[in-house]
């Protein structure tokens, strides 16, 4: 009987000065990128504003934004990355992250990550850095990023 195996199926996401690290079972679906329409009211720059994704209205984020509060402009390769929301939230199900490039698929084995055991005390969105099989990359505090899109768009 062959060995069960215990890789995760992860995206590597291109972001801008970075790459984002997820499994893949949280990305819903990549779109190419089309400009978030404006949400009526005074929201944080992070927030992008919002797109129409299979009938629903769902919260376009720019990550780096979220940790630095500085203006990210989409690349000429920009996706949208549509998340599951991982919390119990009936008016969050999903949200989408702003990509600068195409994701690329990694498999994470556990032996090929390792913390970087860099401080994130400046970057509240970002739970730790990694190297993943010799590739950086951060994995995003997503309950974080939940709680705050949550805090702004239901207060």
């Amino acid at each position: 009987m062959a060995a069960e195996d215990p890789s995760i199926r992860s995206l590597l996401i291109p972001m801008e000065d970075s790459h984002l690290l997820l499994p893949s079972t949280v990305v819903a679906e990549v779109v190419g990128y089309s400009e978030p329409a404006p949400m009526p009211g005074d929201y944080p720059s992070w927030l992008l504003g919002s797109f129409n994704w299979r009938g629903q209205q769902v919260p376009v984020v720019a990550f780096e934004d979220m940790n630095s509060g500085t203006g990210v402009l989409p690349a000429t390769r920009a996706r949208l990355l549509v998340l599951k929301a991982l919390g119990d939230r009936p008016k969050l199900p999903y949200f989408a992250i702003l990509a600068q490039g195409i994701p690329r698929l990694l498999r994470v084995h556990p032996d090929g990550i390792e913390d970087m055991e860099e401080p994130m005390d400046d970057a509240p969105a970002i739970r730790t850095a990694v190297l993943a099989h010799g590739e950086p990359a951060f994995i995003p505090d997503m309950e974080y990023v939940e709680d705050e899109i949550h805090r702004v768009l239901f207060r």
